[in-house]
């Protein structure tokens, strides 16, 4: 099933909580399979890939451009510029992760991370 804007953006309040402690992974992982239809296991990812993001480490998971970019924007807006760069920099990590397993690059994730460190 592929992962819609309005999913993502369903899904973000979600992912927040889990950040904040309001909800456990489970527990936000179900609730957004509710809220947002999408499906436990992407619902699961977007949660690590937001956690990772704020604690700038690298993830495995991918997701689109344009949820990725919803993503950087949303947290600058809500978290400010440290967490910002941390976002960009696991984005980066996840970029050179996906780059090792010989399935070619994230090129357009790779401009997204080279546009908005500028």
């Amino acid at each position: 099933m592929k992962i819609t804007m309005k999913m993502s953006q369903e899904a973000y309040p979600i992912a927040k909580k889990v950040y904040s402690g309001q909800l456990t992974r489970n527990d936000g992982k179900s609730e957004i399979n509710r809220v947002s239809g999408m499906n436990e296991g992407s619902a699961q990812a977007y949660i690590t890939i937001f956690l990772a993001m704020m604690n700038g480490e690298e993830y495995k998971r991918a997701f689109n451009n344009e949820t990725n970019r919803f993503l950087f924007e949303s947290i600058r807006r809500d978290f400010g510029e440290q967490y910002f760069k941390k976002a960009l920099t696991a984005a980066q990590k996840h970029v050179n992760y996906y780059g090792t397993l010989g399935k070619g690059n994230l090129i357009g994730l790779q401009k997204i991370v080279d546009e908005l460190k500028h």
